[in-house]
């Protein structure tokens, strides 16, 4: 299992940055207004509201599969999150959400390449891939944007349902290229 040494600074393209979760900057708060203003659409703050804010907010930290906020200038609450999963073997997941009023403006593609650039130059990593729903072409078109190429499919088993179902699996493709808006 990777542990994941969070980056020492934001990660940032001049339109959006990625940081830790934090405290102090009211990230708790901002997942309870999410909640309060029905702005849950898709699933993109995962496992909310079935724990406490507070709690989501410190898992995120977990450094085996930390969670960085999506900010943008201008704007004071988080607008999404990009996270990071060890799937074993030097492979690294990221898993993304955007809040549902700032979709469509090419935000989650900016801050899913950040964060696979990122999770790419961690020592060990030598694959970076996202794990998408085949019915999800949104999701599939900041996949593409992100500088990401289809790479098959991934059976995956859900131990809480006993079910299996197939995602398709992107991995980060030409790593110097950068993001597309």
């Amino acid at each position: 299992m990777t542990y994941f040494v969070p980056p020492a600074e934001p990660l940032t393209d001049g339109m959006v940055t990625l940081r830790l979760p934090a405290a102090e900057a009211g990230d708790a708060g901002t997942v309870i207004s999410y909640v309060e203003e029905g702005q849950l659409d898709g699933g993109w703050l995962p496992e909310i509201p079935l724990v406490p804010a507070g709690q989501a907010v410190r898992d995120w930290l977990d450094p085996s599969g930390p969670t960085l906020v999506v900010t943008i200038p201008d704007e004071q609450r988080f607008i999404g999150i990009v996270g990071f999963c060890d799937r074993g073997g030097g492979t690294v997941e990221v898993i993304y959400g955007i809040a549902p009023r700032w979709r469509g403006r090419g935000l989650a593609s900016r801050a899913v390449r950040l964060g696979a650039l990122w999770a790419a130059s961690l020592p060990g990593v030598t694959t970076v891939e996202l794990r998408i729903d085949q019915d999800m072409k949104a999701c599939q078109h900041v996949a593409v944007n992100a500088g990401f190429a289809r790479a098959g499919t991934v059976t995956q088993f859900v131990p809480g349902t006993g079910e299996t179902f197939e995602d398709l699996r992107y991995v980060l493709d030409q790593p110097s290229a950068t993001a597309k808006s």
